[in-house]
Formats: C-alpha cells, structure tokens, sequence
C-alpha cells in the first residue's frame, strides 16, 4: 500500500507529465505544414437560380467586374505576379504553391495543364531588375494537377465552359519575415492553347484593400497592374509552408495609428499598430466600423499593417489572436475625411493633340492615349506605385503630343495633405511631339510612403506652381499617379576593377560594383601612375564608359594604362575605385626551322606561328 505522500508524489510526476506532452504537442502543431490563403475564388452553389453541377461551386464575377481572367501563358509571353507576407518572427519553409486557371472550352476529364514556371522577388519585381531569391521561367515545378471544382462565370451566366483546375508546383525554400513577390506562368497540353487565371472573387465586392496584381509582358518587359471595372485585383494561390520561430505570446497590440492623418476619397492611406505580435500562431485581422460598436473583418486584411481607402468617416482596429487565447484588440482610430483634398481638374481638351503620351519616373513607365472627355485619367490604382528617393535627384522623362508648345509640370504632395501647394511644384519644359527630360529633387522632409503625383500638360501656356486645376488655356491633359517614397542609400562600392591582360588586337574588361540608390559610372584612364586622370569616352577603343563594366580594345599602345571608375548615387557625390592597370601583350611571329638549305631557283616552305611575348 502507497503512502499518502507517495500518491501524492505519484500524481504530481503524472500531472507533470501531461503538462509537458500538451506542451509537446502544441509546439509539433506550430511545427506541422500550414496553409497561406492569398484569398477565396468560390461564390457558392449557385449563380443567378441555376445551382451548379453535382460537386462543384461556382467562381461569380461580383458588382462591375466583367474580367473572367488574366494571361499567365508561356506559349503567349505572360506572366502575372502577386505579393504576400511573412510575419515578423517567423520564418516559412515552403513546400508547394498552389494556383488557378482555366482552359477555355476544355472538356477533357485530366487537366489541360502540364507546365508551370515559378519565381520568387524580394522586392515589387516591376520595379529595377530584381533578382529572384528562388526560381526561374524556364524550370517546370509541376508537381500534380486536378479539378479545383469550381466553373468561372459571368454574373448570373451559369456557363460552364470555364473550368477551374488546381496547379500544384514544387517549390522548395526558406523565407525569412518580408514581403515578397512570387511570379508564375502556365503551359498547357496544346502549347499557346487557352490559358487564364482568376482573380480572387470576394461575394458582394468588386475590388478589396489591397489589391495590386501584375502583368508581365516578357517580350516588351512592361508591367501592367491587373485592374477590373477600375479597381485593383488580386489573384488567389495557396502555398504550404511549415514555420520556424518561437511562438507566440499573448499582446496588447496598442494604439492604431493612422498616416497620413488627412484623409481624402479613394486616396490610399496606411494603418498600423504601435505594438505588432511577432511568433508561430500569431492571427492577424483588421477590422472596420462607422459607429465604433459593430465591426466587421476587412477581406484579405491579415497583416500587421494595411494601406486602405474610403469614402466616408470610418474606425478601424487591429484583432490579434495567439494561438487558442482570446482575442486582443488594438485600440480604435477613427479615419476623418479631409476638407482639403486634391482637386479635380475642370474640363481639358486634349483631342487636337494637346497630350501626355508617356511618364517616365522611378518606376513608372506608362504610355497613354488622349482622354478626350475631361481630358483627366487617375492612374493612382491602375498603375504600379513609382519609387523616388527622399533627398536625391530622380530622372523624369514626359512624352508630349505634336500639338504645338506642349508646357510640363508636375506636383508632388510632399506633405501628404491632400493640397498640390505651389512649393511642391517642379516645371519641366516645353515640347512638340518630343520628350522633355528633366529630374525632381525630392526635399529631405517629406514624408515617406505613398502620396499623389500629378503631371500636367499645357498647349502655349507656360505652368506655374498655382496652376494643379487652373484652366487659362483649355487645351492640355492631367494624369495623377501615386508615388511611394522612400529612404535614399548612399552608394558604396562593394567591387574593384581588377588589373587586366590582353593580346594586341582583343578586349579587355573592368569592372566594378556598387551598392546604393541609382549607382551612376564613369570611367577614367591615365597613361602612367604620375599622369592626370583623363574621361574615357565610348568610340572606335572604349565602349560601356558609362556602364559597370568598360570595355577596352586593345592596342601597344595602350599598354601600362590605368583606368577606374568614378561611382556616383542619387543622394551621394563620386567615389572612385582603385585604379587597374592594362597589359598588352604583342604577338611575336616564330619561324621554326630559322633556316633551310635549298637550290638556286627552287622553292622551300616555311612554318610560321604567332605567339605572345610574355
């Protein structure tokens, strides 16, 4: 028989060890494969009264949309890109991504999909020339595909002849907290056959917050935003990854801080917490409410911070869950209109000519057609954000139409009040059917993310810094675009030209590298260590002179030169690399016998071979 205290004791290890194989458990499920959903794409049973076939749902299109799908084709030349986030504290060891696309008219029982290319950016890939951290277009990571049992249709149409198919790929990786971009394409048993993807369909919303898919034509290299009844869209695709971290612990995430604070209609605008949850578990959800007592889950808000917009007066509050705990709730802001917002344009009349054909800044590379009507586009949302640095130069290029004296103006709201003022005014120049190149120098205080860009064009009329809605001519055009505005990086050189070794008559190459914010090159040279630096310039010796990599053809004469670079950047003055020194080795002829002995009047070959003198 036990001891009391024996049972006890006995009870004690028992609880103990129950204690720790729930504890066990709970950090294995942290552990298991998880799910991220990068929205839904099924609108229920039925369309219009018709109920779908027997096991399938129907994929609807909602309000205004009329776009069924988007081309991420190989056999066209498409792809389309999306982004998504990996919380702080965590790190995603992915497995497989999942994606959606229908074949047109494609009645075959096993999918019509056989290729499936995949790349992963750190950064908008639409933006510079990123590299990706994974993938590429020319591997196929197909690892399965199968009905998704859904049918994409028009509002009420009911039409089957849109089959969605699930398209599973293969890829393997780590990702630490960030946001990405992942890129994809798709093939299909008849190359070039019909190919498309749908957009994420929330029921009863034609656009969400958000929203801000891509399209990539790889012949052209232009990028397109995926826009439907004039709003933004996102594309639905699931990746399964298994997290690393530490769990999370249970946090009040503060105050909900709006910025900017002045809010204006359909401008975006950005929310945060003052203390974002970080580790495995954490659940993220924004939430909205015009009285601040019933709040509703904002679609697709599952991050720590989010850019919205609105129309009218509304509070918002962060909902954060750590794993079973109750939910916390982030102290509520309510987002006001603004008396003060950007002004629209009175009517302009752009038909004779009086046009923007293309903007050219950070980013930003739109061509466009005349609007006759008002003479007023708003590429805010259907275009992707440009990038201007904070306190640097950044090059701008705006095509005009041959109308005459075509007068260029742009304003940025560099305090992000909902006012072109006529401080943040930059004139350009004048042109006929030309482009005007200029640059804009971003002040030092404005403030950093989003804020609107306007760009204006005047016939005969030259634009002054009060002119953002003025019409004393009625010929000309606006366009508005956002620009998201960030920190200039001093350039750093992080490679020397190293010295180099040619024969007469081939190249030879210097190179360097440099990290920053728009590197900028210009190559040197000197015929000796104690001569003068002098400016390579490209001609019939130099080419890519002003390029990372110069190019040299050489000569005798060029031999014991010196060259480097100078590196300059958008917020930073020159800074050169060592110097790298040429040699030029000359060809030497070898004549092997050095002599024969022949009779008078005959003949006698000679070998020649060609060599270097080194």
């Amino acid at each position: 028989m036990y001891s009391n205290i024996t049972q006890k004791n006995n009870r004690q290890h028992a609880g103990r060890f129950l204690m720790t194989v729930i504890l066990l458990a709970f950090i294995n499920i942290l552990t298991f494969a998880q799910p991220y959903i990068n929205g839904p794409l099924s609108t229920g049973p039925l369309s219009g009264a018709t109920i779908a076939p027997a096991g399938f749902t129907w994929s609807e299109l909602q309000g205004t949309n009329t776009g069924l799908g988007s081309g991420a084709n190989i056999g066209a030349g498409f792809t389309l890109a999306d982004d998504f986030v990996v919380p702080i504290g965590q790190t995603w060891n992915l497995t497989k991504v999942t994606f959606y696309a229908y074949s047109t008219g494609f009645t075959g029982a096993a999918s019509p999909f056989n290729d499936t290319r995949v790349q992963i950016f750190s950064t908008n890939p639409s933006t510079g020339a990123p590299i990706p951290v994974f993938g590429n277009l020319t591997t196929n990571r197909l690892a399965a595909s199968s009905t998704a049992s859904i049918y994409r249709t028009a509002l009420g149409g009911a039409n089957t002849t849109r089959q969605i198919w699930k398209i599973e790929a293969t890829v393997v990786t780590s990702l630490a907290a960030g946001t990405y971009w992942i890129e994809w394409q798709h093939g299909t048993i008849a190359p070039g056959g019909s190919n498309f993807s749908p957009a994420k369909t929330v029921v009863g919303q034609a656009t969400q917050p958000g929203n801000n898919a891509i399209q990539h034509a790889l012949t052209a290299n232009t990028w397109t935003a995926i826009t439907d009844a004039g709003g933004p869209q996102d594309f639905p695709f699931l990746i399964d990854y298994v997290p690393t971290g530490a769990p999370c612990v249970a946090v009040s995430p503060g105050a909900t801080i709006l910025a900017p604070t002045s809010v204006c209609p359909n401008i975006p605008f950005n929310l945060s917490v003052t203390t974002p949850g970080t580790g495995i578990g954490i659940a993220n959800q924004w939430q909205r409410s015009t009285d601040n007592i019933t709040y509703t889950d904002i679609a697709g808000a599952n991050g720590p911070t989010l850019s919205t917009s609105q129309t009218v007066a509304t509070w918002y509050r962060l909902r954060v869950t750590c794993g079973a705990n109750a939910p916390l709730f982030s102290t509520p802001v309510q987002a006001m209109m603004s008396t003060s917002c950007y002004c629209v344009p009175s009517t302009l009349n752009c038909a004779f000519s009086d046009f923007i054909a293309n903007v050219n800044f950070a980013g930003i590379n739109n061509t466009s057609v005349c609007t006759p009507a008002g003479g007023y586009s708003n590429y805010t949302t259907s275009v992707a954000a440009g990038m201007p640095f904070v306190g640097a130069s950044n090059p701008i290029s705006v095509r005009v139409g041959p109308g005459g004296n075509e007068h260029v103006g742009v304003w940025i709201d560099y305090n992000q009040n909902g006012i072109f003022e006529p401080s943040e005014f930059k004139y350009l120049g004048f042109a006929n059917g030309a482009i005007i190149n200029s640059s804009i120098d971003i002040p030092a205080t404005a403030m950093l993310g989003p804020t609107r860009m306007r760009v204006r064009v005047r016939w005969n009329t030259v634009l002054t810094g009060a002119d953002a809605c003025t019409v004393p001519s009625t010929f000309g055009e606006v366009e508005d675009y956002t620009v998201n505005i960030i920190p200039c990086v001093p350039v750093a050189i992080t490679t020397q030209p190293a010295n180099a070794s040619a024969v007469c008559g081939s190249t030879a190459t210097f190179t360097t590298a440099a990290t920053g914010s728009i590197p900028a090159y210009a190559w040197q040279f000197r015929t000796s260590p104690t001569s003068a630096w002098q400016p390579v310039v490209n001609n019939a010796t130099y080419s890519n002179a002003t390029t990372a990599s110069l190019t040299v053809a050489t000569s005798t004469a060029l031999n014991g030169y010196e060259y480097r670079a100078l590196v300059s950047g958008a917020c930073s003055g020159f800074n050169n690399t060592n110097p790298a020194t040429l040699t030029v080795n000359q060809l030497l002829a070898v004549v092997t016998p050095t002599s024969q002995s022949i009779c008078s009047g005959s003949n006698a070959i000679v070998p020649i071979s060609i060599g270097n003198t080194s």
